[in-house]
Order: structure tokens, then sequence, then C-alpha cells
């Protein structure tokens, strides 16, 4: 392994991913821009400010990442130059996208689909801040583009007192440097895989955590050859519409050809259980039917139409195991004790993040249990091996409101909530169901908007203990994005009297309580509610 790192500033990264020079590529885990449009805007404030923000590590394999069929491109560019490198990403995909978004203005196409910003980012120069949306401001993406094609005088023009501040603020993003590094394989045997991820979370200390077991599923499924390759892109391509992870389907797969899931922490033992499995149609074709009525079941049972929002994708694995040694053919074979068992379980190991340590061992453990007797779902064995964690407590719902559930710490409660959402019948604003719509077009709504808290004197000074108080689980809920944009940004005392649907979110009846003054009181109340749906959703594992 050889690692060297350097210093680029922000216009030479830019222009080496747009030129073509450098073709980067997303390995399978890292496909997701999970930034909103205040990441976006916390970003280039620290780069003004010449905060640290972090660094970017490329990986170029022996392979050619050309061949990785589960790769995705950076951005979609039609013109490459003939000398070129290419890289898989392995850290620093949201801030290389949220640069490349702001040379695109807040807009890049990715594998044929469209990564955009919620709200372009503006610089306020009266104010010297940056804001979300364009009221009052300068959007800092036609700033930057003026002032790299040597143009900044008609980005100005409107602002003539404040020529020389806004310049500035370009030239500090232009200028700003981060530093990337480059690993350089000439092999991927476990060795290697085992010193990259060695390499990677020392480097990386706060991003995604990674090990050799995401090296491996992530790049090796790509580059392994035969008959093992060629269906499984085909399976991930049918159930990509679903947010499937690729190692999800490579565990479900390989454990009916009789694979133990302890081959997944050794790159060798790997290679060797897919080169040695005989692949037969049959089980194939069960495996696929048996994730299909997963998704089925997920999407009947709990509203879940896409794997985005669930912590734990493994947990898939266990649910698909089971419907695949029953031999399920459709969801009217499962009786209403077993549909309620199984959504319990996949309730509180996602709440519990119960594969979050030790997955092979935990996972080998369940799929053993259901595989004994699969007349039944297992449910108190399963729970059995969670022991003291087969309960959901009040306090730990309660827990939703210190942190920011817009972030990957906060994906369990936003799971809960949404789930509950759909059981419990919430509307949209337009009044349709919530489950009437797919998750991919649902918008993490705050119900006191995040510029009216913001700018309140209530809110902390501190901007990460500002963005727990803001975005803590109390405040949020799910709208379409389409009707969000329409919503008026007034406290829920101007709008929510109006807006009925919302009603259905749990919001308490007080309608005191829907003024700033009370914003606390008003999450505390909500929890409570929110609490209480989960306890009559849920009686099984909520207490």
């Amino acid at each position: 392994v050889d690692l060297n790192v350097e210093k680029g500033d922000v216009r030479e990264l830019v222009n080496r991913i747009m030129r073509g020079e450098w073709c980067i590529y997303l390995p399978q885990f890292q496909r997701i821009f999970e930034w909103d449009s205040e990441d976006v805007r916390y970003f280039f404030d620290s780069i003004i400010r010449n905060l640290p923000v972090g660094s970017i590590i490329l990986w170029e394999p022996a392979g050619r990442i050309e061949e990785d069929p589960f790769a995705t491109p950076l951005i979609d560019i039609e013109k490459r130059i003939a000398y070129r490198k290419s890289y898989y990403l392995l850290d620093g995909q949201q801030r290389l996208t949220a640069l490349l978004l702001l040379y695109n203005g807040w807009k890049i196409i990715r594998g044929g689909e469209e990564v955009k910003l919620d709200d372009v980012i503006s610089y306020v120069p009266a104010q010297n801040k940056l804001i979300r949306g364009s009221r009052g401001g300068v959007d800092i993406s036609q700033l930057f583009k003026a002032y790299i094609d040597g143009r900044i005088d008609s980005a100005t023009k409107d602002y003539p007192s404040y020529k020389n501040e806004l310049e500035e603020v370009a030239r500090r993003i232009v200028e700003y440097r981060i530093p990337y590094y480059i690993i350089t394989t000439l092999s991927e045997s476990d060795k290697v895989l085992a010193e990259m991820a060695d390499a990677f979370i020392r480097i990386n200390k706060a991003g995604i955590r990674i090990g050799t077991i995401e090296l491996m599923l992530s790049f090796l499924a790509g580059t392994v050859s035969g008959e093992f390759r060629s269906e499984m892109r085909s399976l991930y391509k049918k159930f990509e519409k679903y947010d499937i992870d690729l190692n999800i389907l490579i565990r479900f797969v390989l454990s009916n050809f009789g694979v133990k899931q302890t081959v997944f922490s050794n790159v060798d033992q790997f290679k060797s259980s897919v080169k040695n499995v005989k692949f037969r149609e049959d089980i194939l074709l069960r495996s696929e039917k048996a994730i299909e009525l997963t998704m089925d079941f997920l999407y009947t049972e709990l509203g879940l139409s896409s794997c985005k929002i669930i912590p734990s994708r493994v947990s898939l694995v266990p649910v698909a195991t089971y419907f695949y040694e029953k031999n399920v053919h459709s969801m009217s074979d499962l009786s209403e004790a077993e549909r309620r068992n199984i959504a319990s379980w996949f309730i509180i190991v996602n709440m519990k993040g119960y594969y979050s340590s030790s997955t092979n061992t935990k996972l080998e453990r369940d799929l053993e249990i259901i595989r004994e007797k699969p007349t039944t779902f297992p449910y108190d064995n399963l729970k059995g091996n969670l022991g003291e964690r087969c309960k959901l407590r009040k306090a730990e719902i309660e827990k939703g409101n210190d942190i920011n559930v817009l972030k990957k710490q906060g994906l369990q409660h936003l799971f809960l909530l949404y789930v509950l959402l759909v059981k419990e019948k919430a509307e949209d604003l337009d009044g349709r169901l919530l489950s009437s719509k797919p998750y991919q077009e649902m918008h993490r709504h705050h119900i006191f908007p995040r510029e009216i808290l913001s700018s309140s004197e209530i809110a902390p000074d501190d901007p990460d203990e500002r963005e727990v108080f803001i975005s803590g689980l109390g405040n949020i809920t799910f709208v379409s994005e389409q009707l969000h944009e329409e919503m008026v940004h007034d406290e829920p005392s101007e709008y929510l009297p109006n807006c009925k649907a919302l009603w259905t979110h749990f919001i308490p009846y007080e309608r005191d309580l829907w003024k700033l003054k009370n914003f606390e009181e008003f999450k505390r109340a909500r929890i409570e509610n929110i609490y209480r749906a989960a306890k009559k959703v849920f009686p099984e594992v909520v207490e």
C-alpha cells in the first residue's frame, strides 16, 4: 500500500474533475449524497473563515475501476481527456459533491440521476454571513464562477459598496486548500485491504466507519469474474429502485448456497467461496422471490418503499431468509401473528443498532435459528439473542430531542417517526395519506421553520448545539417535497390552524405550544405523543 498526501485548492480540484483529468467513482457504500442545504452552507462558511473542513481519500486499485459494474461516477461528464487517472472515492464524497454543486449552479447529474440542493447558498454582504436561499444576498455559485472566469464585476455590479467584500469571499473559496490522500495498491489481497482499512480509519476519525468487510464487498464483488458477477449485477439492477446495498444482496444470496457469514471477514475466503459455489437457477430464483417479498412486506406492514431510511440494512437478511426457507409465495401465506412478530423484531433491531457490532457472528447465529425450524418466525428465540435490549424504553425515544435526527446518528429516530406516521395514517399537506407516496419524494420538514429558530434569541450560539436544538425529533416530520416548497415559513401558530393535515403528525393540540416562546415545551409534548403512538402500534417491544 502506497499512501501519498497532497493539497489542492478548490479551483484545482474542481477543474481536475470537470476536465476529466480525474475520473472519480463512488463505491457502492458511498453512493448517497446526504448533506442538506444547511450542511452545505456550514461547509462553505468554514471555508470562508479558513477553518478545517476535512480531507479527501482516493484509491487507485490494481484493477480497472471502469470494469466494476457497481461503481458510479461522481459526476456524469461527456468529454474526458485522453490521459486520465481513475480513482475510487473512499472519503470526502459530501465535500467534493458540494464543490461540484457550487461550480454547476447547485445541480449535477450522477449516474443519469439529478443531485441538487434544496436551496441556493447566498452571501449577504451587509451582514457578512451566508444564508440558505437568495433573499438579500448573492448566490455564491454565481460569485465563484464569475471569479474563476475573470468576470467578477458582473457578479458584484448590484453591490457597488460591497464589491471588495464580495471579491474577497470568492477568492477565499477559490483558493482554499484541501488535503487529499491517494492510496495506490498493486493487488487487493487480504493483507492489503486490511492495511487500507486501518489507514482509512486512522485518517477518517469522524466520517463513515469502514473496515475490511466493506472494502471487500464493495470492490471485489465488482471485480470477481464469472457467473457470480453476472448474477449479482442482474439482481442488483433489479432491486436498485429500493436502494438495497450490494453487500446485503451478496450476504443473502451466498448464504442460500451454504456460505457462512464468517467468510465476509477474510478476502481469500470470500474469493474461494465465490469460486467454489455451484450456482443453481432454482436457488437464485427463490432468492430473488424472497427479496421481492421482503420489500413487499416492509411496504405493506411498515410503509417502507425504500431502504434509505432503514438504519441497519443487514436486518433485511434474516427476514428474507425466513421467507426463503419457508418458501413463502405471497403475503397471504403469513399469519397475522407472524406479520406482527416480524415487524416488531425488525423495529427493535434497528432501533437498538443490534447489528452494528460483531455483525457476522450475530447474523450467522440468527440465520441458524431461522433455519432450524422455518415453519413459523422464531420471534422468541431471536429476541433471546437481543438479551436485555429487546425492549424500547420511553427515555430512548426522548433522546431524539437531544440529537440532530437529520444526521446519521439520528437515523433510528427518523426511521421510527416515519413508520409511526404511516401506521397512524398521517396525511400529506394535500390530504393524501403519506403511505400513498414514495419515500423518495418525502421532505424532512421542520415544524418550527429553521429560519425563524436560527434568528431567534432562544437558539444556542454554538452551531452544533443550535442544529440539535432546531432538528431534534420533536420538530421534524415528513411532507412531500413539492408541497413543502409551497409552504409559508411562519411559526406554527400562524400556519397550523389552516393546515389540518399536519395535525395528524403527532402535533400537540394545545395551541399555545405552537408559539415560538414555547418551542421546547412543544418538542417535549410531541415526543410524548410519538411515544404513545409507538406503544400503541408496537406494544410487544415498546414499554
